[in-house]
């Protein structure tokens, strides 16, 4: 054991002096020091200190999937991190630290925290060869170093697919509540809890048609939908991750909305919505500890299980995974069906520079070279003007480009077909024909546009590109990689309606290590 611990703590000191300077590695999404990295943990934020706490499933070892434990970093602003020593490590050699959540235990619920309102509860997956079983361990230190509670486990129903526990805290009956799955029966179950040790098992949930080989990773996220419905303030939403056969291939996640009241959650969906039309959002976790009177925030995992093993940050960089940007959500009706809307948190500000460029064009190219940017990240922001059913024709669309090797990846608005597409098929250091499930092309059909305008903007980060489109109702998260850096944004408007118009925007972003 000892062996163990020491081996872990010199991984730890090797990992966080890697520089976070290679051409592939993400300035403003978290990635790992080093080794590999997957699904986000455990994300709560600390009211008393003012900090993020984002734990993440972590292979100290390798650049592939394994070993798990529980990494750890932390920021005040979800964009500038600070990485810590591994908070949670198995206890021995045929043991996994799985997905789970995190909670603050401000009323001592628990009695691990006498004298204390800040006590944090981790509540994971134990996971061996035969058993999946959830186990606690509790913090006194704000979440930095962790207990394992001597009564493990606190949930154990004998399967080897029961995992990925998410707990939080419902008001209304004074009790815990955790969604958790039971991965091959694609169904999500729900236990309570007065003190996140004794459980009870409270009810399970499945709708038919729902995609998927099996359930990991649900949420159970409440928002608020006073304005849309006067008479009823919040509304439940149940996120679901699938691994495989999501309906993109691979992983992915989707979402139906309903309510929960304490014991029971009552879907009002038929269908289930894609939380992402691109390929590379799974697992996301929302905060626990955000107040009520907040938007949810939450964090993904920006990469797909049909290849993440395959990409080449690992023997290039050495590091493998990382994070979608922090996001803020909403839950809004579009055309009748409801719609988690998702943006960057805090619009970026923490991290957003100095403008750089602002253009007004009909038909024609803007053009925007941004090599000066030490990041060689940016934010870009399109509107288009004008549109109506009879002047709505031709395309806007964005291609950034390097300078140096002249690949590429685009993308955009295409008035003829309706859709809204991402292609990342001009990188060249990792194809198609080195994952069969690296698809090039994504798209998604566009709602009805409002007021005569459209709006789609997007953030490219050295090998990541996320899309906004109509203020968040869609979203899509595409990696990609280069073998040069890309540094020249070119929005183009082709065969435009007389009265189009577009309007472009960037600023560079600041790194955040």
């Amino acid at each position: 054991m000892r062996t163990h611990l020491l081996l872990i703590s010199a991984l730890v000191v090797a990992a966080q002096a890697v520089t976070y300077s290679g051409d592939l590695r993400p300035q403003v999404h978290f990635s790992p020091p080093a080794n590999f990295m997957n699904d986000p943990n455990g994300l709560f934020y600390d009211s008393k200190r003012e900090i993020y706490h984002l734990y993440y499933q972590y292979n100290p070892y390798q650049t592939v999937a394994g070993n798990q434990h529980w990494g750890h970093a932390t920021s005040p602003d979800l964009y500038h991190w600070t990485n810590h020593p591994i908070a949670i490590s198995p206890s021995r050699s045929d043991e996994y630290i799985f997905s789970g959540s995190a909670v603050v235990d401000s009323n001592n619920t628990s009695g691990f925290f006498p004298g204390q309102d800040d006590g944090v509860v981790a509540i994971y997956t134990l996971a061996t060869a035969e058993l999946q079983a959830q186990h606690i361990a509790y913090s006194t230190d704000g979440g930095y170093t962790f207990t394992k509670y001597e009564g493990n486990p606190v949930l154990d129903i004998g399967s080897s697919q029961f995992r990925d526990p998410q707990v939080v805290w419902h008001s209304e009956t004074e009790r815990w509540v955790m969604t958790i799955a039971y991965a091959d029966d694609r169904v999500i179950g729900f236990f309570t809890s007065p003190d996140l040790k004794e459980w009870t098992h409270a009810s399970n949930f499945t709708q038919t048609g729902l995609p998927g080989t099996q359930f990991e990773c649900p949420n159970l996220v409440r928002f608020s939908v006073g304005p849309v419905l006067p008479q009823e303030n919040t509304k439940d939403v149940l996120f679901i991750s699938v691994n495989p056969g999501a309906p993109l291939g691979g992983s992915g996640t989707f979402y139906v909305v309903g309510t929960f009241n304490g014991t029971h959650f009552v879907s009002e969906t038929a269908h289930e919505t894609l939380y992402d039309f691109g390929k590379d959002n799974y697992a996301s976790q929302w905060y626990s500890g955000i107040s009520e009177d907040e938007p949810p925030v939450s964090i993904g995992w920006a990469s797909n299980w049909n290849y993440t093993e395959q990409v080449p940050t690992g023997p290039l960089e050495g590091w493998r995974g990382a994070m979608t940007l922090p996001k803020v959500h909403t839950l809004t009706k579009v055309d009748g069906s409801w719609l988690v809307t998702q943006q960057p948190f805090d619009d970026l500000s923490s991290v957003r520079d100095k403008r750089l460029r602002a253009h007004v064009a009909q038909n024609g190219d803007v053009t925007l070279d941004f090599k000066h940017v030490p990041s060689h990240a940016i934010y870009f922001d399109v509107r288009v003007d004008g549109i109506s059913q009879s002047t709505s024709a031709g395309q806007v669309f964005f291609n950034f480009t390097s300078s140096k090797s002249g690949e590429y990846i685009d993308g955009g608005l295409n008035f003829n077909t309706g859709l809204f597409w991402i292609d990342r098929a001009g990188t060249h250091l990792f194809t198609q024909a080195n994952s069969s499930g690296y698809w090039p092309v994504f798209n998604t059909t566009l709602t009805a546009f409002e007021q005569s305008r459209f709006l789609f903007s997007g953030v490219i980060d050295r090998s990541l590109l996320e899309v906004f489109l109509d203020d968040g109702k869609q979203t899509g998260t595409m990696s990609f990689y280069p073998a040069s850096p890309l540094d020249t944004l070119t929005v183009f408007g082709r065969d435009l309606g007389e009265k189009i118009r577009f309007h472009v925007e960037a600023w560079g972003l600041e790194s955040g290590w």
